[in-house]
């Protein structure tokens, strides 16, 4: 993450008073232990990834395969590690808790982030948040083409002044 982004996605986790925490593409479990440690409300955390050797859709992301994935979490006991061969593109809403804050910074491919902000809608409850990394204009991934067409289409997404995050308030 760039400089200030952790502490932004810390603060509208907080908006959401978690009790549940889903995180796709947890990487090496840096956000959601930062979570854990400053949001006391937080009952259960789920970090979703892939395995080792995974080969990703967009060529920036290869190198940020987990070779341990969530380490830096695995020790708070409200953390949940859940592998998928094809990250949540093998998962379904009913694979997943109920939850009041999504953080989706997995699959970057317009695929990814299509199913990823799927399964996002279906799980967080209302008033509950999701927010999205990698939100930006520099053609290496396809968040922010995919998030412009759904704040067309009438979802109320939001940009992060000065990051490369963006959120809505389900």
């Amino acid at each position: 993450m760039n400089p200030g982004e952790l502490e932004a996605v810390v603060a509208l986790a907080r908006l959401a008073k978690p009790k549940v925490v889903v995180e796709f593409g947890v990487n090496e479990g840096r956000t959601a232990k930062a979570l854990m440690l400053n949001i006391d409300t937080i009952e259960r955390y789920v970090g979703i990834d892939v395995p080792q050797g995974y080969v990703t859709d967009k060529a920036v992301q290869r190198r940020e395969v987990p070779q341990q994935p969530a380490h830096f979490a695995l020790d708070d006991p409200r953390f949940r590690l859940l592998i998928a061969r094809r990250g949540s593109h093998d998962l379904a809403a009913d694979d997943l808790p109920k939850c009041d804050f999504v953080f989706i910074d997995g699959d970057h491919g317009r695929a990814g982030v299509v199913k990823d902000t799927l399964l996002a809608t279906r799980i967080v409850r209302p008033g509950g948040i999701i927010a999205w990394h990698d939100y930006h204009h520099l053609g290496t991934v396809d968040v922010r083409e995919v998030l412009e067409e759904y704040y067309d289409a009438g979802r109320p997404i939001q940009h992060v002044e000065g990051t490369w995050l963006a959120f809505m308030r389900v």
